[in-house]
């Protein structure tokens, strides 16, 4: 099984298409979508509508989290504006939303947004952060998103070490999953990247030969700058198309 693995998209349409003709051009069995379909950008109608019908598997993330339960008070300002203006964007499309899942298992693999023990908000960004999901993981893999910073962490079985797995000087990642080790596996993000690089993060994780790997996407961003400020979006959201 050759998974397509994406998460962050924010209503970013134009990264969105973009990698999805990647997983066109690399025949993926089965694409994964790891929350956080709608939220800062500016076509959240555009992209819920792609996602059904390009995603298998869809969950929910914080923002989508946030737009159901009509609560924002753990957003920042800039986001807070832009899921108040996605709410009446979106109107009805919200049922279809209902629907999107918290997690997803697939054999010795699990998927959700940000953590096991917080599926939505908790950012696992160190070390510290990352032991408590590693006692709570009980799969070999587990692929989030949430933080818009590919790469991960890995916990040596026989030792206990724990040691983070960075992506290269590109922010691309190659990874051979390997039998002594338990994984947690960060997509990145689609539509808002930060980790310095303006390109979409886009991911393959092949079951039969244990390989993972995310590449980096090149997109017009300028088109979807554009159409932040003509929406009158809060025009912070710009600088995060940069890769901040």
């Amino acid at each position: 099984m050759k998974f397509g693995i994406i998460s962050d998209i924010h209503s970013n349409l134009e990264s969105f298409i973009a990698v999805l003709n990647y997983f066109e051009k690399n025949s993926v069995d089965k694409i994964v979508i790891v929350g956080d379909v709608i939220g800062y950008g500016p076509d959240p109608v555009e992209c819920i509508n792609l996602a059904n019908e390009s995603g298998e598997i869809i969950l929910k993330g914080n923002h989508e989290e946030g737009i159901l339960k009509n609560d924002f008070s753990r957003f920042k300002k800039y986001a807070m504006i832009s899921l108040e203006w996605t709410i009446k964007e979106i109107g009805e499309k919200i049922d279809e939303i209902k629907k999107w899942k918290e997690k997803w298992e697939y054999d010795d693999i699990v998927f959700f947004h940000a953590s096991y023990s917080d599926f939505f908000y908790k950012y696992i960004l160190k070390l510290k952060d990352v032991e408590e999901e590693f006692k709570l993981l009980d799969k070999k893999i587990c692929f989030i998103g949430h933080t818009h910073i590919p790469g991960g962490f890995k916990k040596n079985l026989k030792t206990g070490k724990i040691e983070k797995i960075l992506t290269d000087f590109s922010g691309k990642l190659n990874l051979k999953i390997e039998d002594d080790f338990k994984y947690i596996i960060n997509a990145g993000s689609v539509g808002f990247p930060r980790d310095g690089f303006p390109f979409s993060c886009v991911s393959i994780y092949d079951t039969e030969k244990k390989e993972f790997k995310l590449e980096r996407i090149e997109y017009n961003y300028n088109e979807t700058m554009k159409k932040i400020i003509e929406k009158n979006l809060p025009s912070k959201i710009c600088n995060f198309l940069k890769g901040f």
